[in-house]
């Protein structure tokens, strides 16, 4: 946000019933939608509500199903779900993604955000973003049709996807996020690493990371509401 667009929030938020005096508008300031045109304050709420419950409802159908595929994968699962749920902000959520896998001895869990796939935003720091094209060698190199690459990747790959001072990576997992709605456009990676070499490998079950993605892929689209381009 710019200093205008502080003040504005600031003074709003020192206000809390500014509305409440200036009740027209709610009906007469009109926001821009994607999809919709234009949409008053309250139709902006009310939208905004009813994305949340559809996220809620995606949510609930993905662990119901987990819960009878695989006990072991639900019960291991469960505690990052529980505190990715009360998680608003993307940093926060990929904090947290990190402090649960350093629990598992990986050396680090972070996400890329594709470029050409969000609205940036001043709350998502550079280090987050990726260039698809850039991607796209390693795409193709590493992991062909597949949305998930375990093993090793060169000095030169790596330092796309990692800075300086999160090297030296042994393996990593990289996992495509947002496929189930366009398999040929994900939406971001998500990134485990190990010092250890053989930790991750190709041939390894991947039925945990899959659940993972699944789990991760309803916070993240929550985490960053209408700031997709497509």
């Amino acid at each position: 946000m710019n200093e205008t667009e502080q003040e504005i929030v600031k003074y709003l938020k020192n206000h809390p019933h500014f509305f409440d005096r200036h009740l027209e508008l709610l009906d007469t300031l009109q926001i821009p939608h994607q999809q919709k045109g234009t949409l008053s304050l309250v139709e902006m709420q009310l939208e905004r509500q009813r994305a949340k419950i559809k996220e809620l409802e995606r949510e609930l159908a993905v662990f119901e199903g987990l819960a009878h595929q695989n006990q072991d994968i639900f019960l291991g699962l469960m505690p990052l779900q529980q505190q990715l749920s009360h998680t608003e902000h993307f940093l926060d959520g990929v904090r947290k993604i990190n402090d649960w896998a350093r629990q598992y001895d990986l050396q680090q869990a972070k996400i890329l955000l594709f470029q050409d796939h969000w609205i940036k935003t001043d709350e998502v720091p550079e280090q987050y973003w990726v260039d698809r094209k850039a991607f796209e060698i390693i795409r193709l190199e590493r992991m062909g049709l597949k949305n998930i690459y375990l093993g090793e990747l060169s000095g030169k790959e790596k330092s796309l996807l990692f800075l300086p001072e999160e090297l030296p990576i042994g393996s990593l997992a990289c996992c495509l996020l947002g496929t189930s709605s366009n398999r040929h456009h994900a939406s971001a990676l998500l990134l485990f690493t190990s010092r250890d070499a053989a930790q991750f490998y190709q041939g390894q079950n991947t039925a945990f990371l899959k659940h993972l993605i699944d789990i991760v892929d309803l916070h993240l689209h929550r985490w960053l509401m209408n700031r997709e381009k497509v």
